[in-house]
């Protein structure tokens, strides 16, 4: 069998890059495959991936957004616009987020993981001019406990857990209004950020949506409105985080959180904030945490790793509703999802879990078992397996 290169984003940057492309390459090693594993930042062994390419002995590289760009020959000569060795992008955000970085870098063969359904096809509002050889739809697998023979038993020290960064202080600009002038667009674009704020709801549904209801039908007319994405996607998306963690403040209950960008909002006072931390320092939270909150985003056809990480390391996950959770696990038995209309009431579920212990371990029992089963690295392996195989 030919071999995988997993292209490995150093340590010192995002806390999740280099975990992430690790454990997309062990996942492919955990199903028999053969991987070689190219540090971005090792001249050596970026040298080796272009020998073993030109040899003909790599059957595809795998690597995190836009990190098969980095293996040139020259400045802007890209090695992958050369040989047709399929690239597969996974895409840690949605696909008109600019931090996925230049996915319309020369590619012979291109393909995209993305983690909401509603993202399939979606990289073209970004790059128009770019055609991809095949989408592939499916959440990042979970990160399996250190300890997986004691989660059970661990004492649980912290009540709730919550990982996610805040920008601005929470006082996010509403940044197609700095996009344009044109008022149509402006008042199009508030009713789809209307719409997300009172719906879980990923953005293209939300556009759509409120394009329809005016009769505008068509995808021209989404087309159109594709310059403004990042800003709409971006500020749901912190405005939904700003929403989960106010709403507990509010009911007193004690929050752990790890990420930046806390420290000034107005309920600061009640959250035990960690701020940044190493990757490994999330993860053994999730390990002492007897339930882990998670925001979706804007993955509500989708979902994000934090909930399977946090399921496979035995806490109990009460999450921002997601079609796709909903259909891989039972609502209010092995997961907990609250959407927008009825949050408030629905988060009374978290004070429950933390002090009804034999509750919370019956649905973070349920829950580990679905996670181990279906939603590991290895999963995520074999359905890249599948779709270079088709």
């Amino acid at each position: 069998m030919k071999k995988i290169i997993a292209f490995i984003v150093s340590k010192g940057n995002h806390p999740a890059l280099h975990r992430n492309s690790w454990e997309i390459g062990k996942g492919f090693d955990n199903v028999g495959c053969e991987v070689e594993y190219i540090y971005l930042n090792d001249p050596s062994a970026m040298q080796r991936a272009y020998d073993l390419m030109v040899a003909g002995e790599v059957w595809f590289s795998i690597g995190v957004n836009d990190t098969g760009s980095f293996l040139q020959t020259a400045p802007g000569h890209y090695v992958l616009g050369d040989i047709p060795v399929p690239y597969v992008s996974v895409l840690l955000d949605a696909p008109y987020n600019v931090a996925n970085g230049d996915l319309g870098f020369l590619c012979l063969k291109h393909y995209l993981w993305v983690l909401d359904k509603s993202h399939i096809g979606a990289a073209k509002y970004r790059f128009p001019e770019k055609q991809f050889a095949g989408e592939i739809f499916q959440p990042l697998g979970g990160d399996v406990a250190a300890n997986e023979d004691e989660i059970f038993s661990t004492d649980r020290d912290l009540d709730v857990v919550f990982s996610a960064s805040m920008f601005e202080d929470g006082n996010i600009r509403e940044y197609w209004k700095e996009q344009t002038e044109n008022p149509f667009i402006i008042h199009i674009l508030n009713d789809v950020v209307e719409y997300m704020l009172a719906k879980p709801v990923s953005l293209i549904p939300a556009v759509k949506y409120v394009l329809e209801d005016r009769g505008l039908i068509g995808q021209l007319y989404v087309d159109a409105l594709a310059p403004y994405f990042h800003g709409v996607f971006f500020y749901v998306k912190m405005k939904r985080r700003y929403r989960t963690l106010e709403v507990l403040a509010a009911k007193d209950i004690p929050v752990d959180v790890f990420g930046p960008g806390w420290e000034n909002v107005p309920f600061a006072n009640k959250l035990k904030l960690h701020g940044q931390v190493p990757y490994e320092e999330v993860l053994a939270a999730f390990a002492r945490a007897k339930v882990v909150v998670q925001d979706q985003a804007e993955f509500n056809n989708g979902g994000h790793d934090r909930v399977f990480t946090a399921m496979l390391n035995g806490a109990a996950v009460v999450s921002e509703y997601s079609s796709y959770l909903d259909k891989k696990f039972d609502n209010n038995s092995e997961i907990y999802l609250f959407d927008w209309k009825n949050t408030a009431s629905q988060m009374d579920i978290v004070e429950e879990l933390i002090n009804d212990e034999s509750k919370r371990l019956a649905s973070a029992i349920r829950a580990y078992g679905k996670a181990k089963a279906n939603h590991k690295w290895e999963n995520r392996a074999m359905g890249v397996l599948e779709m270079l195989s088709l």
